[in-house]
């Protein structure tokens, strides 16, 4: 149940956002050691976002799981902002990312919750 959301003040093309998309649950996948048929990826660009006071292109990355470890997050950040940096041409200078682990009873899917 990964969900990755990403937000920019890049403008990108359908295409563009859809093959970023595309790439980026499957990076997700693999780096949780997830099924991709899980992974949930959104993006929303052109909005209106400064980093450091400046307009120049920045990201902020939000990646919630299940069961995410603490440990996982500094490899995630370095997997993710490289990424981001070479799909979108943000330096991982300007980006943030947002970890969390729900805990599995906050986390609904086809009418039920993740609790066991």
């Amino acid at each position: 149940m990964p969900l990755f959301h990403l937000r920019t003040n890049r403008d990108l093309s359908k295409e563009e956002a859809d093959a970023f998309l595309e790439e980026a649950s499957r990076e997700v996948a693999g780096a949780l050691g997830k099924s991709e048929s899980y992974v949930m990826t959104s993006l929303e660009s052109g909005i209106p976002m400064t980093f450091a006071g400046s307009p120049e292109p920045c990201a902020y990355v939000e990646l919630k799981s299940l069961g995410l470890d603490r440990e996982q997050t500094a490899p995630l950040s370095q997997r993710l902002c490289t990424l981001v940096e070479a799909r979108l041409g943000i330096p991982s200078t300007r980006i943030y990312i947002e970890f969390a682990a729900p805990e599995r009873a906050f986390w609904g899917w086809n009418g039920r919750t993740f609790q066991k």
